[in-house]
């Protein structure tokens, strides 16, 4: 796990002296005529907008450093408090673990930890990706200005990643000082993660577990009468959101292992923050509660919040997913009511690559209503 924050770097940025350009001044135009002034002319205008596009990349290559060293900052501080509970647990189990059952517990406990490491890490490598792949551009496009010939293959937006001073490796699946890919992890962690996929969120075989789809689905509204206020006793804890979440991928579709762990991340930041992974709550406070006169089926406010992830009764309806129940607390049709809503409201990719723009959804924001 230290290894895993080292790998993050210090966590804290460096300040490059860069002076701004500022604004291009306006093209200086000797008066005159004939091909001379006209070749002045053309001269001046083409110098510049040359000027401008080299402001514009620079402000663009700041502000994507800026974000670099933010999401390296993050995924830092992430591990700081991984390793935290990591110890808190080692700790509080220490007594009990000359027992099986002790031990047993302490290596759930690790297991726990060693998941929470993995999803940091794939979240931290997609996201250095996704700024390697940024800072490519914007470095294609000093060589547009200049007028030189990218290399075949090479368009306004290349993908091949730019290796980061002291960041993390793009392509070799692991993180400084593992020695491996961090895949070896899941051979640790598998156990531990299938645990509460064995049965379904109502207790019947989970479904959609043994595979998964090459799209994301799409929502089919349902009528808001057909949404239904069973309080079942589902498990709660963030154990069981684990598992959830994990049938909600699979249910929508969520195939890439760096997609899932993007969604995982943000999930599970969102149900920490809106129920503390407590399915059947319900918010009886806020402007939804209080919109709408009468309380539904199960007595609480008609217009309230319910749920892991907080969801109103006409958005569940909404953004309903095929083959989910039409219960809002059921997890699994909750959490999945939920993406289809960020994907529609704010534009999130359904690979969750920018699944951090909603603060509510990013842990490393100090989060807000969705």
């Amino acid at each position: 796990m230290g290894q895993a924050r080292d790998g993050f770097g210090t966590g804290v940025g460096v300040l490059l002296p860069v002076a701004p350009l500022g604004p291009a001044p306006p093209p200086s135009i000797t008066p005159g005529e004939g091909q001379a002034a006209d070749g002045q002319q053309d001269s001046a205008v083409e110098h510049h907008n040359s000027t401008a596009a080299l402001d514009a990349l620079d402000a663009t290559g700041r502000a994507e450093l800026d974000a670099a060293g933010a999401s390296a900052s993050g995924g830092r501080g992430n591990m700081e408090s991984i390793i935290a509970a990591a110890v808190a647990d080692v700790q509080a189990l220490g007594l009990s673990t000359n027992t099986p059952e002790g031990k047993r517990a302490l290596i759930a406990a690790i297991k726990t930890r060693l998941e929470e490491t993995r999803g940091t890490v794939q979240t931290g490598a997609a996201e250095a990706g996704t700024h390697a792949a940024s800072a490519n551009a914007n470095a294609a496009g000093y060589g547009d200005v200049a007028g030189l010939t990218r290399p075949a293959g090479m368009g306004a937006n290349p993908l091949g990643a730019m290796p980061m001073s002291g960041g993390m490796p793009m392509g070799g699946g692991g993180m400084p000082g593992f020695g491996a890919p961090l895949s070896g992890l899941s051979g640790l962690t598998t156990p531990f993660t299938q645990a509460a996929k064995l049965t379904g969120s109502n207790g019947s075989p989970a479904a959609g577990t043994g595979g998964s789809k090459s799209a994301v689905s799409q929502a089919a509204k349902i009528p808001l009468s057909a949404v239904r206020y069973d309080r079942q006793k589902f498990p709660a804890g963030r154990d069981a959101y684990r598992g959830y979440i994990s049938e909600a991928l699979d249910v929508m579709g969520v195939d890439d292992p760096r997609a899932r762990a993007r969604w995982m991340t943000g999930l599970m930041t969102a149900a920490a923050r809106e129920s503390s992974f407590n399915p059947l709550a319900v918010n009886t406070s806020d402007m939804n509660a209080t919109r709408l006169a009468g309380s539904a089926a199960d007595g609480f406010p008609a217009g309230s919040s319910r749920g892991g992830v907080q969801t109103i009764p006409e958005t569940f309806a909404s953004f309903h997913q095929p083959g989910t129940a039409t219960n809002i607390y059921e997890p699994v049709a909750n959490l999945c009511a939920s993406m289809n809503y960020v994907m529609s409201r704010y534009g999130v990719d359904p690979s969750g690559s920018n699944l951090s723009k909603v603060a509510q959804f990013n842990p490393n924001s100090a989060g807000g209503g969705y």
